[in-house]
Parts: structure tokens; C-alpha cells; sequence
């Protein structure tokens, strides 16, 4: 039992993959589908940046669906909250970070003075090994330096959604298991804080909430029996489907666990980006040909529980060719030897000594380890292991 609530608790969505430069090998329905899809990118692909402060203008709600630790996406990010129309369009961003830190996101951002260890260590309380994202901690850095710009009512408020993990609160396996069967639903408390921020803000201007995609499906997941609501899907419901705008990153085919499958769409989507020049795109889903592919990014979820890619998101975004993407962009600020001891005592309270992360059993995690991690991440491509997925090795 405590192992399976500690997976339930570390499970973070990813997704991702690499580029095709040539059609893949298919048959004829493919090569037919690739003209559309080709057609359809260089008649109808947008710059990403101003599609997404388009949709912000035109929705009450953008949901930005992301892989975790990319740098390419955070970086898109950052351009939409610098361009000059993003705060006359945009007044609360939701961010996936547990809502117990609230406090101290609204302290950071009333400071005067930038306090960077004071957002490091809401970082830290991230997730149960912390949260090295370096993008994100960039991108919150960013909407600081936005906020001092701007008048008081012109502000971006910074709403965190996700459930609260609180880890200095937790001193003993029975406080531990005791809170955490008691959680809530993921989804659901998301898509309700998310909610009450959009209801009840005192302008009319739109919010951006950004989330691993798996949270973002606009559609319910059917598996077997059960029926699971995303907060994506949660929200559309309380809202309209044309209030709440869905994007979904380019990706490939990749399980909860990291574990690389192949190419989306058998490398079709790829091979009609490296046809547009591999230029950064968005796009589109509803009636068009990317759309009517079947849903395949994750292996979990197979198509017929959820449908085609239009069923699941209302908007898709190419950043680069996935082959060319840099490494998992990581943040070595998030640690020092007071974390790293703080990681050791959660190892002994959640009862699981076999706990991994950063490569090693965390009961026995040291700086040297993290070092080692830091730089081998650095050295490593993002979608490092597609090209053995590709082969089957």
C-alpha cells in the first residue's frame, strides 16, 4: 500500500520524441495523408507566440498543456508573457505547484526585491523530491519582473492549483500514509481552484493555466469499466467548450514513466513539420487533418478510450525538430545539503527506503550524486532515447 500511494504521488505526466526528415515508411493512405497534412501546416500554421495570445484574447481560459522540463516550451512561454498585449489579455496564470505554498508565491511576488531562495524553496516543496524545472522557475522570475512594471490593477495574479503537499508538516509513516490516502482528486481540485479564480476575478480579462498535458484532455477517458475526467475536461464542462481553449506540445509516443515508444502518428506529423522547414508552428484541430489522426502520445490511454487528436485538445504546437530540442533543462539552485537532508527525512517518513530519484536511492542521496545527475542531464538530448524506440531496441 505505501508503495502504490508513493507512485500515485511521484506519477508525473511527460511526453516527447525526435524528427523525421523523410516520409516514413507507410502505405499509400499515409503518403495520401501526408500531402494534407503538408498542406494544411503551410496554408494554415500559425506563429506560436501570437496564436496563443490570440486565444487568450478570444477565451476566457487557454489551458497550455506541457512536458515537464522543456526548454523550448518554457521558452515560448516566456516570449507570450513579455509581449506587450499579454497583460491587457491575460490577468491570473494557474500553475501546477501545490496550493500550500500560495503564501509564499504571493510573498515572492509582493516583495520589493527579487527573493530568489524564497521561490527555490516553494520549489522544493513541489513535489516529494522537489521539482527541478528550470523553465518554470525562469518563466515565475519573468512574470516578477513583468509585475513591477505594471499598475496594481494591471498586475498578473499567480494562482497555484494543484494539491497541497505539506512535507514539513509530516513527521512520522502514520501522518504520512494518513494524509495522503485522504487527497484529493488531482483533477478535480485543479479544475476547482482553477474555476473559482476565473469566476470571481474582478476584470474580464482571460487566465492561462499551465499543466502536464495529461491533465489538459477536453474529453473523458474511457478504460474498461471506469470513466476518468482530466481537469481539462472538468473545466469545459463548467464552462463552454468555447470559453476554454486547449494546446497540445508536439510530441511522440511516451508512457508515465519516461519510457519511449516511437513517433507519433508513425512519424507523419514530424515529416509535415520538416516539410513546412521545421519552422515553429500552431495549429488548429477541430475538422482538419491533423485532428482526424487517432490519439497515440501516450500508451496508457489508448485511442478508442478517447478518440482522435480533435476529440482531445483544440490546439497543437511545434517548437522545433525533437531531434534538435536541447537537454531536460534542470535547475542545480534547487540543491544544497539542508535539501538534500530534508530529502533523506521524507525517505524515512514515507516508509519506502528503495525510493529513487536523481539516479540513486534517495535515503542516501549526496551532493556528489546530484552533480553527477546535473551534468549528465546537461549532456543529454531531450528525446535522447527515441531513436532506439524508433529501431526497437
Amino acid at each position: 500500500m505505501k508503495r502504490a500511494i508513493l507512485m500515485a504521488i511521484l506519477a508525473v505526466v511527460t511526453c516527447g520524441i525526435v524528427t523525421a526528415q523523410q516520409l516514413p515508411e507507410a502505405n499509400l493512405k499515409s503518403q495520401a495523408d501526408s500531402v494534407k497534412l503538408v498542406d494544411y501546416v503551410k496554408s494554415n500554421g500559425k506563429n506560436p507566440q501570437e496564436y496563443i495570445l490570440d486565444k487568450l484574447a478570444n477565451h476566457k481560459l487557454v489551458i497550455y498543456g506541457e512536458v515537464h522540463k522543456r526548454k523550448a516550451s518554457w521558452d515560448l512561454l516566456k516570449s507570450v508573457v513579455n509581449d506587450p498585449s499579454f497583460s491587457k489579455k491575460a490577468g491570473v496564470v494557474f500553475l501546477e505547484i501545490g496550493c500550500d505554498n500560495q503564501e509564499k508565491m504571493d510573498l515572492f511576488f509582493a516583495n520589493k526585491k527579487m527573493d530568489n531562495e524564497l521561490l527555490l524553496d516553494i520549489l522544493r516543496n513541489a513535489q516529494m523530491q522537489g521539482w527541478d524545472d528550470k523553465g518554470m522557475y525562469e518563466f515565475i522570475i519573468e512574470l516578477w519582473n513583468l509585475n513591477k512594471k505594471l499598475s496594481k490593477r494591471d498586475k498578473i495574479q499567480v494562482v497555484l492549483a494543484d494539491v497541497a503537499r505539506p512535507w514539513s508538516s509530516l513527521k512520522t509513516k502514520e501522518e504520512f500514509s494518513s494524509y495522503f490516502k485522504s487527497v484529493p482528486d488531482r483533477n478535480q481540485q485543479m479544475a476547482d481552484i482553477v474555476e473559482k479564480g476565473i469566476r470571481f476575478r474582478a476584470d474580464n480579462r482571460s487566465g492561462l493555466f499551465i499543466v502536464g498535458f495529461g491533465h489538459t484532455f477536453k474529453s473523458k477517458i474511457v478504460l474498461g469499466q471506469n470513466t476518468y475526467a482530466s481537469a481539462g475536461s472538468i473545466l469545459k464542462e463548467r464552462f463552454s467548450d468555447s470559453d476554454v481553449f486547449i494546446t497540445c506540445p508536439h510530441s511522440g509516443i511516451i508512457s508515465n514513466n519516461g519510457e519511449m515508444k516511437g513517433m507519433t502518428q508513425n512519424g507523419l506529423f514530424d515529416y509535415a513539420f520538416a516539410q513546412n522547414g521545421n519552422k515553429p508552428v500552431a495549429l488548429d484541430l477541430k475538422t482538419t487533418p491533423f485532428g482526424e489522426g487517432n490519439f497515440d502520445l501516450m500508451p496508457e490511454i489508448p485511442s478508442e478510450s478517447i478518440g482522435h487528436f480533435e476529440n482531445c485538445f483544440d490546439g497543437y504546437i511545434f517548437f522545433m525538430p525533437l531531434d534538435a530540442e536541447p537537454s531536460y533543462y534542470v535547475l542545480p539552485e534547487l540543491f544544497t545539503e539542508g535539501f538534500l537532508q530534508e530529502l533523506r527525512r521524507r525517505t524515512n517518513v514515507c516508509g519506502y527506503d528503495e525510493w529513487q530519484a536523481y539516479g540513486v536511492k534517495v535515503k542516501n542521496i549526496t551532493m556528489d550524486d546530484i552533480n553527477k545527475y546535473v551534468q549528465s542531464t546537461s549532456q543529454t538530448k531531450y528525446w535522447n532515447n527515441l531513436q532506439s524506440a524508433k529501431k526497437g531496441k
